[in-house]
């Protein structure tokens, strides 16, 4: 009976907020913290056109400003009356979000009986995308450097004549990095944040992260697609692979204000509840010129299998191949809940050899993790040969340059958006293709 006066209260006057009544029973039953949501403003801070005029610190500097000033004003009021019942808070400004602690039934009532436009809902949650690890690999002779097989697959050592994404930085938001790996060591360019451990420098105990950005632009072991690209980091999931809603949007914030600024963010997790939640800091990274690569996930091989955030508008994502060009067994397929072409692309992701948590080892995983890194790397590629190419022009070259490979019929049957079997929801545009991307002529 106590949750449904709540309910009531929170809902007597169309001009408060509302609470969310899951959480009303989540608190009746001891949940101590809450998101409090108000409206976004991303779209008012697009609509000032004199940033688009600004070079790219400048505007982003400027964009940072606009969004800290906007939702400043907004979360005020609700900040003093959550600070009058004693309440914990934590505000954020990549999306319009106020965490709170200390939440008891009745202090959520109140809270919520505040005059304006919000709702008070859970806190969520999200977490690796399963990743299938394989045996230790034998670091090669170093004289060597024989690139691994995806790296080849996609003609990463072709564009290489080109650029090896000198001048691009590429942020990992992962389980951290390994700085000591002797593959990363020299890439790292000095930003770094730990919401979980508040550590001085990257480290990663689960190795994830560290798999995923030495495929970017690892430097030993033929193991990276760009080896001369720059990497930050957030360690935006935990030593056990999981997070939270407000540790993944400081780890949005960070890379708004970072120094360097990265040019790619690389991704691969999933948010089990969707929403969409995560939608308006993939919006600020657009904004402000970073292009977001996510995993599509593992949830395959059946139709409409996609995750969120990698299911999302507004963002790449991509799906995994074998080294026959095969779609990974485990590789979602879409299309999206709202009918959009997912993935974008796909790119190698069985059984890739990359970083593991010691110095100088290498281990081999599988998932769409895997694929993910391959095509950030390849991005950095064609930044770094195109400085100012921007979302739309990346994505252009990647689909109109991806390689086809035959479709089984179980490709075919998720659908084909267009006359011919490309694009399609298993592989998107194709298997992306760096050499071809960047249009150098594989030999």
């Amino acid at each position: 009976m106590k949750v449904f006066i709540l309910l009531l209260v929170a809902t007597a006057s169309i001009s408060a907020g509302r609470i969310d009544p899951s959480l009303s029973l989540a608190v009746y039953n001891g949940e101590t913290e809450a998101i409090l949501e108000l409206p976004e403003v991303m779209s008012v801070a697009d609509s000032n056109a004199a940033l688009s005029s600004l070079p790219r610190d400048a505007k982003v500097s400027a964009l940072v400003a606009t969004l800290q000033g906007l939702t400043s004003a907004a979360q005020a009021p609700l900040i003093s009356v959550a600070a009058s019942l004693g309440l914990a808070t934590e505000q954020f400004w990549a999306s319009n979000i106020i965490l709170v602690k200390g939440l008891t039934s009745e202090k959520l009532a109140q809270l919520a009986s505040t005059p304006g436009d919000f709702v008070i809902r859970p806190h969520y949650t999200a977490m690796l995308h399963p990743t299938t690890r394989g045996p230790e690999v034998a670091p090669q002779d170093n004289t060597t450097q024989t690139p691994q097989w995806g790296v080849a697959k996609i003609n990463a050592p072709a564009a290489w004549a080109t650029t090896q994404g000198e001048g691009i930085v590429v942020a990992i938001i992962d389980t951290g990095v390994n700085l000591r790996h002797t593959a990363l060591t020299e890439g790292y360019a000095g930003a770094w944040s730990d919401p979980f451990y508040n550590t001085a420098d990257p480290t990663d105990v689960q190795g994830h992260g560290s798999h995923c950005a030495g495929t970017v632009l690892g430097r030993a072991n033929g193991i990276g697609v760009a080896p001369g690209a720059r990497w930050i980091a957030c360690r935006g999931l935990n030593n056990n692979g999981g997070t939270t809603e407000s540790a993944l949007t400081t780890c949005a914030q960070f890379m708004l204000t970072a120094n360097p600024k990265p040019h790619i963010v690389s991704a691969s997790w999933l948010q089990p509840f969707g929403s969409g939640w995560f939608n308006s800091q993939i919006s600020a990274w657009r904004s402000a010129g970073i292009i977001p690569v996510f995993a599509l996930g593992n949830s395959g091989p059946s139709c409409r299998t996609t995750v969120d955030p990698g299911n999302q508008p507004n963002l790449i994502a991509v799906g995994s191949t074998t080294d026959t060009d095969a779609l990974s067994s485990f590789s979602s397929r879409g299309p999206s809940p709202s009918g959009a072409l997912k993935p974008q692309v796909s790119a190698p992701g069985s059984n890739v050899v990359s970083c593991g948590t010691g110095a100088n080892n290498y281990v081999t995983m599988s998932g769409t993790s895997m694929a993910t890194p391959h095509t950030a790397g390849t991005i950095a590629l064609i930044l770094s040969a195109n400085p100012t190419f921007g979302y739309d022009e990346v994505v252009n070259a990647l689909s109109t340059s991806a390689f086809e490979p035959p479709l089984s019929n179980a490709d075919r049957n998720c659908g084909l958006p267009g006359s011919g079997d490309f694009p399609n929801n298993a592989y998107g545009y194709g298997r992306i293709d760096a050499a071809a991307a960047l249009r150098v002529s594989v030999r």
